[in-house]
C-alpha cells in the first residue's frame, strides 16, 4: 500500500475540521501532524525542487481548495486537445516515475489533498443544474493519480454514484495502481471510466517506481469491465528505447487478450514530452534512467519531443497492432499537432470534433 511512504502530515488549519481531513487522520494514526496557517508558506523556488522532491513524495498536506474544482485540461496552442475537464482534487501523488511531468510544475514539497469534498459535489451539483444535459467529461488524473491515495480519502466513493444515470456526464479516473476491489461493488456504471497509463514491463520497472506491474494493471481493467464500468488506456508517454517495437507489440497482445475489445472507451498515444528543465532534473533525480538521454528537439510548445518521424513510427505501429487487439476501440493523440494527425491516420479532426468523438463514447442516447 502507498499509504505506507507516509511519514508526515501538515495540517493547513482551515482544512481541520472536514470529513476527509478526520478520515484520513485515522488511517494514519501513527504519522506525526504538523498543523501549518497556510500552504503557500511551503512554496519553494525552482532551483530547490530536485533537493525537496523525494521528501515531497512522503508528505501529505491537508488543505482546502479555495478556487473551482472544475478547469479546463491545460491543452496548448497548435495541438489538438481532446476537450478534457480536470477536477483538481489533488496534487502530485507518492509514486516516483523519472519522467512525471509534474516534477516541473508542482513547488509544494508535499503530495497536496484537497479535504473539501461537499464543495466539489456542490459545484457539481450547480454546473449540472446551470446546463443539464450539456456534457461534462471530467477525470481526477491529471495532476494525480486517481487510486494512489483513495484509500485515504475514499473521494472515488463519492463520485462514482454522482455520475450514475446523468447520461451526458462521465468521469474517468486515471491511474498506475490497482485498488479498485472496494469501487467494484458500485457498479454497473457505464458513465465511469477506469482508465490505466501504460508501457512494457520493462520501462514499468525502470521509470515507474512504485506503480503496479502490468499484468496487475490488465487484470484490474478486466474487473472493473467485468463490473460495468467502462475502461480507458494511456500509452502515454510512448519510451523510444532499443528493442521498443518488440515491448510494445507484446504489451499491446497483453491487453487485447485481457479485456474485450467492446469495454474500451477510448485508447491515447502520445509521445514523450519533458519541459527542458526537467532534463538536468531527470539525469539528477534518476541516474539510471535513459528517458533523458534519447535525442529530442524543442518543439513549438517549448516542449522537448521526439523527432516528428520517430513519433509517427511509434504511433502508426501502435495504430497497427491496436487495431488488431483492440478494433472497437477508439484511439487518438494526445498533444499532437495537425500535421501528425495526418501522417498517422489521413485526417485531421476539426475544432471540437475530437471532444465530441470521445462524449460519444461514454455520453447515453437520451
Amino acid at each position: 500500500m502507498l499509504t505506507k511512504r507516509i511519514h508526515r502530515i501538515l495540517l493547513e488549519k482551515e482544512a481541520r475540521n472536514y470529513p476527509m481531513t478526520r478520515r484520513i487522520l485515522a488511517r494514519l494514526p501513527r504519522v506525526p501532524v504538523e498543523v501549518i496557517e497556510d500552504r503557500r508558506v511551503l512554496e519553494a523556488p525552482d532551483h530547490e525542487r530536485a533537493g525537496w522532491l523525494p521528501e515531497a513524495k512522503r508528505t501529505l498536506l491537508l488543505a482546502v481548495q479555495k478556487g473551482p474544482f472544475r478547469r479546463p485540461c491545460p491543452g496548448t496552442k497548435d495541438y489538438l486537445c481532446c476537450g478534457y475537464q480536470v477536477l483538481q482534487v489533488a496534487l502530485n501523488c507518492p509514486m516516483d516515475c523519472s519522467y512525471c511531468v509534474l516534477q516541473g510544475y508542482v513547488n509544494v514539497p508535499a503530495i497536496t489533498v484537497f479535504v473539501n469534498l461537499e464543495d466539489l459535489l456542490a459545484e457539481l451539483d450547480a454546473g449540472w443544474a446551470a446546463n443539464p444535459g450539456s456534457g461534462m467529461r471530467l477525470g481526477t488524473g491529471e495532476f494525480g493519480d486517481s487510486l494512489a491515495l483513495d484509500s485515504l480519502m475514499g473521494l472515488n466513493r463519492r463520485l462514482i454514484p454522482w455520475f450514475k444515470g446523468r447520461r451526458s456526464a462521465a468521469l474517468e479516473i486515471k491511474s498506475k495502481r490497482t485498488e479498485i476491489d472496494d469501487l467494484l461493488p458500485l457498479g454497473p456504471n457505464p458513465q465511469v471510466v477506469f482508465a490505466w497509463s501504460l508501457n512494457p514491463e520493462e520501462v514499468i520497472r525502470a521509470e515507474e517506481n512504485y506503480a503496479a506491474p502490468l499484468a496487475a494493471r490488465l487484470q484490474a481493467a478486466a474487473a472493473a469491465a467485468a463490473a460495468g464500468f467502462r475502461v480507458a488506456f494511456h500509452f502515454d508517454p510512448l519510451i523510444y528505447f532499443p528493442g521498443w517495437e518488440e515491448a510494445y507489440r507484446r504489451t499491446v497482445a497483453s491487453l487485447g487478450e485481457a479485456v474485450p475489445s467492446g469495454a474500451i472507451a477510448w485508447i491515447s498515444l502520445g509521445g514523450l514530452r519533458l519541459l527542458p528543465a526537467m532534463r538536468p532534473l531527470i539525469h539528477r533525480r534518476f541516474p539510471g534512467s535513459r528517458v533523458a538521454s534519447q535525442e529530442m528537439v524543442r518543439a513549438p510548445d517549448g516542449k522537448l519531443r521526439y523527432f516528428k518521424s520517430l513519433r509517427v513510427e511509434m504511433y502508426g505501429r501502435l495504430r497497427e497492432w491496436l487495431g488488431e487487439a483492440a478494433p472497437e476501440a477508439r484511439l487518438y493523440l494526445c498533444m499532437e499537432s495537425p500535421r501528425i494527425w495526418r501522417e498517422v491516420f489521413g485526417l485531421t479532426p476539426a475544432a471540437g470534433e475530437l471532444a465530441r468523438w470521445l462524449d460519444r463514447q461514454v455520453f447515453l442516447p437520451v
